[in-house]
């Protein structure tokens, strides 16, 4: 049986991959994680026909349980290390901007997923975040807020690809 990480690691991929379907773009996954975990690819169409048209977005998938609601806000303690990882590529020059994308699961494990002839129905939802500021000079973790507006939707997929390509990302 495989451990209770990479159950939420794989129902995180999975939401990704059912959103980013339902936006229409594609998703290329590493191989390798070096604090990249996929990219979101514009699909558009040139001349009749469908072809990734070089805007991406790369993003650090994380799943847990342990979160907490504040009023408009999503707490999470996140891992220092992946926090200097994504301020680093929000604070340089680089071509493909980074961001957090947070799978909240419920506490309790028997809640996380739900399959019946009607429908599959996974609990809580994806959250996104782009870090900015400086380095954390913390060992452990770093207490970050995500606006409970910055929900993981197809819509958000789309809007954000366009910031990336309008240069308001990078």
């Amino acid at each position: 049986m495989m451990t209770e990480q990479h159950i939420e690691e794989g129902l995180s991929r999975a939401y990704v991959m059912a959103v980013a379907a339902r936006a229409g773009v594609n998703i290329n996954w590493r191989e390798f994680d070096y604090g990249v975990d996929g990219t979101f690819c514009r699909v558009s169409n040139r001349n009749g026909r469908l072809t990734e048209d070089g805007v991406a977005l790369d993003y650090q998938l994380k799943a847990s349980t342990r979160w907490r609601i504040d009023g408009r806000e999503v707490v999470y303690q996140l891992e220092a290390k992946t926090f200097n990882d994504l301020v680093d590529r929000k604070s340089g020059s680089r071509v493909v901007p980074l961001m957090l994308i947070l799978l909240c699961l419920p506490k309790e494990d028997a809640q996380w997923l739900e399959i019946n002839e009607e429908s599959l129905l996974m609990r809580k939802c994806c959250y996104w975040s782009l870090m900015t500021g400086s380095f954390t000079e913390n060992i452990e973790t770093v207490t970050i807020r995500i606006p409970r507006e910055q929900l993981l939707t197809p819509a958000a997929i789309i809007d954000l690809l366009g910031r990336v390509e309008r240069g308001e990302l990078s």
